[in-house]
């Protein structure tokens, strides 16, 4: 040290907090950006497109889709298509329901909807309407053809078609009916090639499948049934409540029954039902037994005499 400055004060410097919270700022600002950047690339779901006929009452920033009852995702933007003939919804999933995103899953939009006999949808009065999702099982894509309306749950059984000369009272799900127990459903209906008759396809399920006999014989049993007989009067009857609103099938098989109906049997869908037919009660086992029925059939017979 010179003798130049052995007498001068010397500085020191001291950081006080401002200084630190100026060096804090572009670090905070940083890191926020790294964030984003793994939240909406990294962590975030697909965005997929599903192109629907009509979006009415979807929202952009609003509308959620919905899997299972929770929330998975939420649309980002909706837009008319080049030709104005369908509605492009852009939606962002979650990334936990990335798996949603594959070939074979339908999307339909849930609405509030009042059938014949059924009321879907209601939960939608309140929160709107929402998108959900049958999921597939395919390679993953992020484009997707909407759905109308909720796909019918596959249920083991055969599948017959009937042949009417109109559809009456019949739309999708109306019951099938066995001695007033529904054993199947409608599952959809068009107009023959030549337009002449109704094809109506329906299921009966796998429990019930050996009621349906070759010689098995079918009627339109919706709304009531009025019969007037000279000494029994007025008889009003009906095949259930349900078949009062939204239509339904019944059937018979005689006791001399044929072989059993396999997929794609055809029958012929009357208009009612024939009196001899009400005399019929076969004996056909069924291909499972509730436990309740085996349990009473093994029980001894008690006779009080």
């Amino acid at each position: 040290m010179s003798e130049k400055t052995q007498g001068l004060p010397k500085a020191k410097i001291e950081k006080d907090f401002m200084t630190w919270f100026i060096w804090l700022l572009p670090v905070a600002a940083a890191g926020m950006c790294g964030w984003f950047v793994l939240h909406d690339f990294v962590f975030s779901g697909p965005t997929i497109t599903i192109y629907f006929q009509d979006a009415d009452g979807l929202q952009e920033k609003n509308t959620m889709v919905k899997y299972r009852g929770i929330t998975v995702g939420q649309i980002v933007s909706l837009q008319l298509t080049d030709k104005s003939e369908r509605v492009a919804v852009r939606a962002k999933l979650q990334h936990s329901a990335s798996d949603l995103a594959r070939q074979g899953s339908v999307f339909w939009i849930v609405r509030p909807e009042l059938k014949l006999g059924a009321i879907s949808g209601l939960r939608t009065i309140v929160s709107g309407n929402y998108i959900t999702v049958q999921p597939g099982d395919g390679n993953r894509t992020n484009v997707f053809t909407g759905a109308e309306q909720a796909p019918i749950v596959p249920v083991p059984g055969i599948t017959i078609t009937l042949l009417a000369d109109d559809l009456s009272a019949l739309e999708n799900q109306s019951g099938i009916f066995y001695r007033g127990i529904q054993v199947g459903e409608v599952l959809d209906f068009r107009l023959g090639d030549n337009a002449r008759y109704v094809v109506v396809h329906a299921r009966i399920h796998h429990d019930y499948a050996p009621l349906v006999r070759a010689d098995s014989e079918f009627w339109n049993a919706g709304g009531i049934s009025a019969h007037l007989g000279l000494f029994s009067g007025l008889n009003i009857s009906a095949e259930s409540a349900q078949t009062l609103v939204s239509g339904g099938i019944a059937f018979a098989t005689p006791e001399l029954y044929g072989p059993p109906a396999t997929n794609g049997s055809i029958f012929v869908l009357n208009d009612k039902e024939d009196t001899a037919w009400k005399d019929w009660n076969p004996i056909i086992p069924l291909q499972s037994v509730p436990e309740a029925e085996k349990e009473k059939s093994t029980l001894p017979d008690i006779n009080p005499h």
